[in-house]
């Protein structure tokens, strides 16, 4: 308990919803392509990719720092297993949009979750991955950045260069 407050650990999981694809979109999608391709020969579809509540590792992203990784997502590779091989590149971020619920996340700001807006080709290769998809089994992602710092809130050490003696989810006086 903080401040009559219980902070129960959030388990945080990215849901993958399918789109229609519509002729804003397929422009998006081709502005990365080499090819042009039609709406029959890609599936599109949104991935809640994080949000600034506080995760089990008692962090989060503030707000505005979810804005910029928005910026940086654009065009990047999606992956599958967290293996970094080309035969793992199974789609394309075309575009993201960041999304307030109105509700407040445990950090005080307002609740924003990052989405992104990926593609991938419709073939033979594709077809059991877009069908999982499309079934709701395959829905959880992880993201992967590297953080600029990460500033202790007791006592202002930055993380990444010097650890300091206080830990997550510890409370101090």
């Amino acid at each position: 308990m903080k401040g009559g407050i219980s902070i129960n650990k959030v388990e945080k999981y990215a849901c993958v919803k399918g789109l229609e694809i519509t002729d804003s979109e397929l422009k998006k999608i081709n502005a990365l392509a080499i090819k042009e391709l039609t709406a029959d020969e890609v599936f599109i579809f949104k991935v809640a990719m994080c949000d600034n509540e506080i995760d089990r590792d008692y962090e989060y992203f503030p707000a505005d720092t979810l804005a910029q990784m928005a910026e940086l997502f654009k065009g990047k590779t999606v992956i599958s297993d967290h293996k970094r091989t080309a035969s793992n590149q199974v789609a394309r971020i075309y575009d993201t949009e960041l999304v307030k619920t109105g509700e407040y996340s445990l950090s005080g700001e307002p609740y924003t979750q990052l989405i992104a807006k990926c593609y991938m080709l419709k073939s033979e290769a594709t077809a059991d991955l877009i069908a999982a998809i499309e079934a709701g089994i395959t829905k959880e992602v992880s993201v992967s950045c590297a953080i600029k710092s990460a500033i202790c809130s007791i006592c202002g050490a930055d993380n990444r260069e010097s650890y300091c003696k206080h830990f997550n989810g510890q409370e101090y006086d």
